[in-house]
């Protein structure tokens, strides 16, 4: 599949508005994204970690496995330019 090539500030924005938009990944936001070589699928950038002002590690693993599936779908169709 042809994935559409984004911005490092355009693909930001995608995942925000991507994580706000699920209850359980709300106000969640990723620290960074990375450029790597293309995995196996081709996608070229992964994020660091997502970060919030919550220390409750029960609400952190919950919230990391809503996110992934939210950004894997990202990661699926946009590459970074």
């Amino acid at each position: 599949m042809q994935r559409e090539l984004k911005t490092e500030r355009e693909l930001f924005a995608l995942m925000v508005a991507a994580l706000d938009a699920n209850p359980a990944t709300a106000g969640w936001i990723p620290t960074g994204l990375r450029e790597e070589v293309e995995d196996e699928s081709g996608c070229n950038w992964n994020i660091s970690h997502l970060h919030r002002d919550r220390k409750d590690a029960d609400v952190r693993d919950a919230a990391l496995a809503a996110a992934a599936p939210i950004i894997n779908d990202l990661r699926s169709r946009y590459n970074l330019r």
